[in-house]
């Protein structure tokens, strides 16, 4: 997981979903790159995309999956790890 990836699933984790398009313009990343980080978090497992039909058109959300949730916690943890004294 690169550091974009990280800082994607930390940005979701305050409300576990987000709507795609904001949440692009949030990362700053170019469509195509930001196509791609969506395309390797969904074949990890550590976000879903639902689809919504609205009267404008559909809608994307991500939503944090479990796993995703579970991955950053446990990076987290690892991060904040204090060393042990005998």
């Amino acid at each position: 997981m690169d550091d974009r990836s990280l800082l994607a699933l930390l940005a979701l984790v305050g409300s576990k979903r987000a709507d795609a398009n904001v949440f692009r313009r949030r990362t700053r990343l170019s469509p195509a790159a930001f196509d791609r980080l969506l395309g390797w978090l969904q074949r990890e497992c550590l976000i879903d995309v639902v689809s919504t039909m609205t009267n404008v058109g559909i809608e994307d959300e991500l939503v944090l999956t479990e796993r995703g949730e579970a991955l950053l916690l446990a990076m987290l943890e690892k991060t904040c790890e204090l060393p042990e004294y005998p």
